[in-house]
């Protein structure tokens, strides 16, 4: 072991040695010198509004319909440099419908375009190093209408295979979560201490994002209200995770339910965001509290904001992804 040792002593001096001959290094004290040979190198976040490539490495179906797609960035210690809130557009081809000219039943207006674009917001967590992890529904064709083409990026990503590139760029987003309930919305910033959180299908994705931000910090003091809908109970994106969160932190994080076609002995509420769900599961108006919605534009406009107005939510306190 003592032999261990002075080898492991000259090597380090060898290497300190040739640094400073190399002029690499100045002459610093011992302890200095190796942490600046040591130290951890910076790197740049991956994502800086160009477009970049990121290669797949591992795919799960975790329902029926849905995958989990876990992505390689160009280094293993890069972050991904996505503020919490926010999302990247992902690249595809374009594909043209069944009927020519039209997609699903409508007037398609990327029918001219060669590639599409989609936002995501990633699942995994924003102190990850080196990979980003997405979650998708994938709408496949059907043989009635009105979905008689499905989701054109979904479909996409559904056709690869692990090694496949596909390319990225962000950050884009109006919302970014400064941490200790701080957020930068559009022009400006509030300090929130309760949040609540409307979600719609694949709209729990930013929604859990920020959910997640907040809890792996153990002095925000921000407490979270979810109120999730979905058709069935098999759509629910993600419920082991958030199930899992709400367990560990009951103080901080309240998750309730409602489905348009609820099982038998569904304990939660069922059919859409309604006003009584939002008294009930929400916190209360007040300067305090900030309301988050993201989901189906028509869930938004017919259920979201219509029902918070009528409880009393200004509008200034209300955010749409």
């Amino acid at each position: 072991m003592k032999d261990l040792s002075l080898d492991l002593s000259l090597m380090v001096a060898v290497v300190v040695v040739a640094a400073c001959l190399a002029g690499k290094l100045e002459p610093l004290s011992g302890g200095a010198v190796i942490w600046q040979l040591l130290r951890p190198k910076h790197v740049e976040p991956f994502l800086c509004r160009e477009r970049k490539q990121m290669r797949l490495v591992d795919k799960t179906e975790v329902s029926p319909d849905t995958y989990r797609f876990l992505f390689a960035l160009q280094d293993p210690n890069q972050p991904l440099g996505l503020p919490v809130g926010q999302h990247l557009k992902v690249f595809g081809p374009n594909v043209p419908g069944v009927v020519p000219g039209e997609w699903n039943g409508k007037p398609d207006l990327e029918s001219s375009a060669k590639e599409i674009s989609r936002k995501y917001s990633p699942v995994s967590s924003s102190t990850a190093r080196g990979t980003v992890e997405l979650v998708v529904k994938v709408y496949s064709k059907q043989q009635v209408p009105p979905f008689l083409d499905g989701g054109k990026m979904s479909q996409f990503l559904q056709t690869l295979q692990i090694g496949d590139k596909i390319d990225v760029q962000g950050p884009f987003g109006k919302a970014k979560y400064n941490g200790r309930g701080s957020f930068s919305l559009a022009s400006r910033v509030t300090s929130k201490k309760k949040v609540g959180l409307l979600a719609g299908g694949t709209g729990i994705t930013p929604i859990f994002q920020l959910i997640r931000r907040v809890l792996e910090d153990h002095a925000d003091p921000t407490q979270l209200f979810l109120v999730y809908a979905n058709k069935r109970e098999e759509d629910i994106l993600l419920r082991d995770e958030i199930e899992e969160l709400e367990n560990e932190y009951p103080d901080r994080l309240s998750v309730w339910y409602t489905l348009e076609f609820p099982p038998a002995g569904w304990k939660y509420s069922s059919g859409f965001i309604s006003k009584e769900m939002i008294q009930g599961h929400l916190p209360p108006p007040s300067v305090d509290t900030l309301v988050m919605c993201c989901g189906p534009r028509a869930m938004i406009e017919n259920a979201c904001l219509r029902n918070l107005a009528e409880v009393g939510y200004d509008r200034e306190d209300i955010f749409c992804f």
